[in-house]
């Protein structure tokens, strides 16, 4: 079984019993019972249950927008503390590869290693914020890369 439900097989208009509610969003059915009990709207009172598809793609929605967490760029979220952190002693690695940049700190509370990935314009921005060690070839800013192509074209 998945660890998150699937939402793209549930019919919005259709009610579901518990093992067919289960079948379509790839979870078990004690899953959906556990749910039922923490407050997916359900029709209870007569044998068998069924939920609604409009409730039950509310209640997954619902689900995983409890669970995200919105940074600020100077933050970092840190896998152990389950929270955002900011990088201890503001020191911050930065890998680059291609178009994107990896950034790599740690936590200033539980001293666990926090990754970031963000586009490479945003290095030069964070690098005012932070002591940022570059790892890899340089993020290229838009005046150098004008004249690189100047060059190339001589």
């Amino acid at each position: 079984m998945p660890k998150s439900a699937k939402l793209s097989g549930i019919k919005s208009l259709r009610c579901y019993t518990i093992p067919e509610a289960a079948d379509v969003t790839g979870v078990s059915d004690r899953t959906i019972r556990a749910w039922i009990k923490q407050g997916l709207m359900a029709m209870t009172d007569e044998r068998p249950t069924l939920v609604r598809g409009d409730a039950l793609i509310s209640y997954i929605q619902g689900q995983r927008q409890g669970r995200k967490s919105r940074l600020s760029p100077d933050e970092f979220y840190c896998l152990k503390c389950r929270a955002a952190r900011k990088p201890a002693g503001g020191l911050v690695d930065c890998e680059t590869d291609g178009t994107r940049a990896k950034l790599t700190a740690l936590c200033e509370t539980c001293d666990t290693i926090m990754h970031k990935p963000i586009a490479h314009e945003r290095v030069v921005i964070l690098a005012n914020v932070f002591d940022v060690t570059l790892r890899g070839e340089a993020p290229e800013t838009p005046d150098t890369r004008s004249e690189t192509t100047a060059r190339n074209r001589h």
